[in-house]
C-alpha cells in the first residue's frame, strides 16, 4: 500500500459522503426534487430526480466501497459541471458562496476518474481497472 491508495481512500471517502448526504435528502422526497427539475426545463423531472438520486445517493455508497468508481466518478462530475452552470449562469452567485463547492467537489472527482480507486478498493479486489 503506498500513499497514493491512502490518498485516493481518503477522497473516496469524503466525497462518497458528500453525495451519500445529499442524495439522501433528494431520496426522502423525490416529488420535491422532481418539482424544481420541471421548473428549470428538465422534464420529465421525475426521470432526471432519480438519475441525480442514483448517482448521488447510490453512487456515493458505491464510491466508498471503490466499487465503479471511476464511472461514478464520471457522472458525478457530470452533475457537479450542471450545478457549477446553473449557480454561475442561472442563480448569477459568485464562485464563494455560490459554486466553489461544486468546484472542489469536480477536482477531487477528476482525481478519481483519472486514478481509480486505488489499491484499497473492491474495483482492486474485482479487478476493475
Amino acid at each position: 500500500m503506498v500513499m497514493e491508495d491512502i490518498a485516493l481512500l481518503i477522497i473516496r471517502l469524503i466525497i462518497g459522503s458528500f453525495f451519500i448526504k445529499h442524495g439522501c435528502k433528494k431520496l426522502m422526497d423525490p416529488k420535491d426534487i422532481a418539482n424544481w427539475l420541471d421548473k428549470l426545463g428538465y422534464k420529465p423531472g421525475i426521470l432526471f430526480a432519480w438519475f441525480i438520486i442514483i448517482i448521488e445517493f447510490f453512487g456515493g455508497i458505491l464510491l466508498i466501497l471503490g466499487l465503479g468508481s471511476r464511472l461514478f466518478a464520471l457522472l458525478m462530475g457530470a452533475v457537479m459541471l450542471q450545478g457549477i452552470y446553473h449557480r454561475k449562469f442561472v442563480k448569477r452567485l459568485g464562485f464563494v458562496d455560490g459554486w466553489e463547492i461544486n468546484y472542489v467537489s469536480l477536482a477531487a472527482l477528476v482525481a478519481l476518474v483519472l486514478l481509480g480507486s486505488g489499491s484499497i478498493s473492491l474495483d482492486a479486489v474485482f479487478g476493475i481497472f
